[in-house]
């Protein structure tokens, strides 16, 4: 429900960027224009950001506007948001704007594989440090146990430690 309300919200101000009144013929069509990218920090709670705060610039058109001889772009399921109000504009890809008569919007996109990929290796070398860590703490203090293990049976038993690196009746 929540997702449905953004989507309208975020249609809603692709119109108004549209400039136009619609009428009857409200169909857009949105094609994807480059990458998943990071949100920056001050348009994370953009609805074109949730859930995993990456967002792809989109380019939208009225679906008439396209004519029955020229193809018509990848459809995209979701819809975006106009980026001209975000402090940060659209990054232009390859020299390349939107047509005459398309606004550039942005859309919600997915996990970026290659941070996420990134994150895990981090995570597998923080558990690796970790673990060499622990393994290095628990040799050192099965040592000092045995050490001191050894001092209190050689107490019981009566030697005591004369000659360096020997021991001795005493």
């Amino acid at each position: 429900m929540g997702n449905m309300r953004s989507r309208i919200a975020v249609l809603s101000l692709v119109y108004s960027a549209l400039g136009q009144t619609l009428g009857n013929n409200t169909d857009l069509i949105c094609r994807p224009f480059g990458t998943c990218e990071p949100c920056p920090e001050d348009a994370l709670h953009e609805p074109f950001c949730q859930p995993f705060g990456n967002r792809r610039l989109m380019h939208c058109a009225l679906a008439s506007s396209y004519s029955s001889h020229s193809p018509l772009p990848p459809v995209s399921p979701t819809y975006g948001h106009n980026p001209s109000s975000d402090h940060s504009a659209p990054p232009s890809i390859s020299g390349s704007g939107p047509r005459q008569g398309e606004i550039p919007a942005w859309e919600s996109c997915g996990r970026i594989v290659e941070k996420e990929r990134a994150d895990f290796y981090e995570f597998l070398m923080c558990n690796f440090v970790i673990a060499v860590i622990a393994v290095l703490v628990l040799f050192a203090r099965s040592k000092r146990l045995q050490a001191m293990h050894a001092r209190q049976l050689a107490a019981r038993i009566g030697l005591v430690r004369g000659t360096p690196g020997g021991w001795a009746n005493g």
